[in-house]
């Protein structure tokens, strides 16, 4: 209808039969496929979906909104949270791989509430508000993470010891795994949780990794950022020899009051956008 391009529609409805507005935005040519490209660039190894309450209730949810239901990952012991996953590497063929890595829903585990030796990923002010939220992503550095860490912290950001870790997943198998992160009260978030921690599974792993086991059928689009201080985002993200300007979406004018991170995925039901 509109010459193959890419169209961004808007629609209200009262209720199913009840249309009460609606907009049509044709984008430039190739905004989409931009914005996918910057996504791929990246290296994005999973999104952290922080929700209140119940996980079940929460994978329920995201269940309905989308179409796939997300498994049960595993439990944070010493951190306070349990998880569920869901791959973001495209249909059930798996023809896009394991590269789009994969969505954690984060929740409070109440078997270590109420006082858990400590709490990660801002998940103090997800239960305090009772909204779920975006809070953080994990990267996967091309260059190796020590060597990425080393590399960040020589430039002025320290994104955390590396530290190693491993569990037997159901059928047995040794995952094992490296992280570099400070991402635990909400104060702490680097950036508010724009800059993310670090990831590097073994290679022995790569088979069995969370992106290549969890449930298919929804595709990263794109993950996008506005930042309340994008000097320090953009000074943080070059650190860890992440483009800037490949995450973050400045609006025009001022820089907003508070940062937010902004992920379209493609679902059996449509776009849906956290």
């Amino acid at each position: 209808v509109l010459a193959g391009g890419d169209v961004l529609g808007d629609f209200t409805f009262a209720d199913q039969a009840t249309l009460v507005s609606h907009s049509l935005d044709k984008l430039p040519p190739g905004a989409m496929q931009l914005d996918e490209q910057r996504t791929r660039r990246l290296r994005v190894d999973h999104l952290v979906y922080g929700v209140p309450g119940s996980l079940d209730e929460a994978c329920a949810a995201f269940e309905a909104a989308t179409g796939v239901a997300p498994t049960k990952g595993g439990v944070h012991k010493g951190l306070g949270t349990h998880n569920a996953i869901v791959a973001l590497g495209g249909g059930e063929d798996g023809s896009c791989g394991a590269s789009c890595g994969y969505l954690e829903l984060l929740a409070l585990d109440p078997a270590q509430q109420p006082r858990p030796e400590r709490v990660w990923m801002a998940m103090e002010s997800v239960a305090a508000r009772g909204e779920p939220r975006l809070v953080t992503w994990a990267h996967t550095p091309a260059r190796g993470l020590e060597a990425c860490a080393a590399a960040a912290a020589a430039a002025g950001y320290q994104p955390g010891d590396v530290q190693s870790f491993s569990r037997l997943t159901p059928d047995g198998r040794t995952l094992q795994w490296q992280l570099a992160y400070r991402h635990y009260t909400e104060a702490m978030l680097p950036s508010d949780g724009l800059v993310p921690f670090l990831i590097e599974w073994a290679p022995s792993c790569a088979a069995f990794t969370p992106a290549a086991s969890a449930p298919r059928g929804i595709e990263l689009l794109s993950l996008r950022a506005e930042s309340a201080a994008p000097l320090e985002a953009s000074a943080s993200l070059a650190a860890l020899g992440i483009e800037a300007s490949d995450l973050l979406a400045q609006p025009a004018g001022a820089a907003p009051c508070s940062s937010r991170l902004v992920a379209r995925l493609r679902t059996p039901k449509g776009v849906v956008e956290l």
